[in-house]
């Protein structure tokens, strides 16, 4: 939390086996995002049920439990809004098409190699979390120009 405020952080949560790969990109998102870890897709869908204060997800695919591929299914079929709608970037050291393509199939946000460098990493994540906070805006108002209408 922020010293004096009881509004949560930003968080995000990054969903990979590798420790090392875990490690590196908490280094990178830690100058900007409060960060979450964990080791695969399982207990990164416990973690986004129960913390509302994640605002995003890396996730990589190849994993334990539960991959990426099932997390971002879980996800996009969530009933909660709040889950249904939170941007999901996946990661790999792979950089195969079919993967690339079945994951925006998905509904990922994005999908960036592991050995992206931290400028565009940050980048990528930054205007995703502009566009989502944009989109939220227009829904919003949206339902005021509805509710106003109506009211005439």
């Amino acid at each position: 939390m922020a010293a004096g405020s009881d509004i949560p952080e930003k968080k995000v949560l990054i969903v990979d086996d590798s420790k090392f790969v875990r490690t590196t990109f908490n280094r990178i998102l830690s100058t900007a995002f409060a960060v979450r870890e964990v080791a695969n897709g399982e207990d990164g869908w416990q973690a986004i049920e129960s913390d509302p204060s994640i605002v995003m997800v890396v996730s990589d695919i190849d994993m334990p439990k539960l991959d990426g591929f099932g997390l971002l299914e879980r996800v996009r079929g969530a009933k909660d809004e709040r889950i249904k709608k939170l941007p999901i970037i996946i990661i790999s050291g792979n950089q195969n098409e079919a993967a690339k393509k079945r994951a925006r199939e998905m509904g990922a946000n994005d999908f960036v190699a592991k050995e992206a460098d931290a400028p565009e990493v940050l980048s990528r994540i930054d205007n995703i979390l502009k566009l989502v906070k944009a989109t939220n805006d227009l829904e919003q108002n949206q339902q005021v120009i509805e509710q106003t209408a109506t009211h005439d």
